[in-house]
């Protein structure tokens, strides 16, 4: 039987990435700079992967662009900013496009973790998503720059996706049981000073 997480991932790929484009050019009209649209969308993707069923979404479009619009609602509330008593100071300082030594520091070890995971893929798996997420070629124009079908397309994005997101999550819960394990061996030593 799938796991919801493969269904969840193929849906992903299959009704939310050809989108990607469209609400990019949305959310860039919409905030006009006041979010990083980069940002936003990868948040709205971590949305949509954390669904437990997509049973209920009628129009995927229409979902993805609520999904990214409540991050980048969200994205202006982390800056503690009001976007109706905003000054043009404050407009000056969203928007700022140079990211904050932090942010640079854990974009570089995010995009590295992902490209240790893509290496990981197969190469075609690994060029698909490659062409596709990152050179943002269309699906023929990745079937034509690969010699391969479109169907070989989306099933080798569809594959990569679902297993670059199970690696991550089998990532973050090794980190999280490590932090839990240093927990539990810091509070064993204090109990037992």
């Amino acid at each position: 039987m799938e796991r919801e997480y493969d269904i969840v991932a193929r849906w992903v790929a299959r009704e939310i990435l050809p989108h990607e484009n469209r609400v990019r050019v949305w959310l860039t009209r919409q905030w006009r700079g006041a979010v990083d649209v980069d940002d936003v969308l990868q948040e709205a993707y971590c949305r949509l992967s954390s669904l437990k069923s997509i049973e209920h979404i009628e129009n995927p479009l229409a979902y993805f662009r609520r999904a990214a619009h409540a991050a980048a609602v969200d994205a202006v509330r982390h800056t503690n900013k009001n976007i109706v008593s905003m000054t043009e100071k404050d407009w000056f300082d969203v928007l700022d496009e140079n990211p904050s030594v932090e942010r640079q520091v854990e974009d570089a070890q995010e995009l590295s973790r992902v490209g240790r995971v893509l290496a990981s893929l197969s190469d075609t798996c690994r060029r698909v998503i490659e062409l596709r997420r990152i050179e943002g070629l269309s699906q023929r124009e990745t079937a034509e720059r690969l010699g391969i079908s479109e169907n070989v397309v989306e099933n080798n994005i569809v594959r990569g996706i679902r297993r670059v997101l199970a690696a991550m999550a089998d990532q973050d819960a090794m980190t999280g049981e490590d932090a839990d394990q240093q927990e539990d061996a810091r509070i064993g030593k204090r109990r037992s000073q």
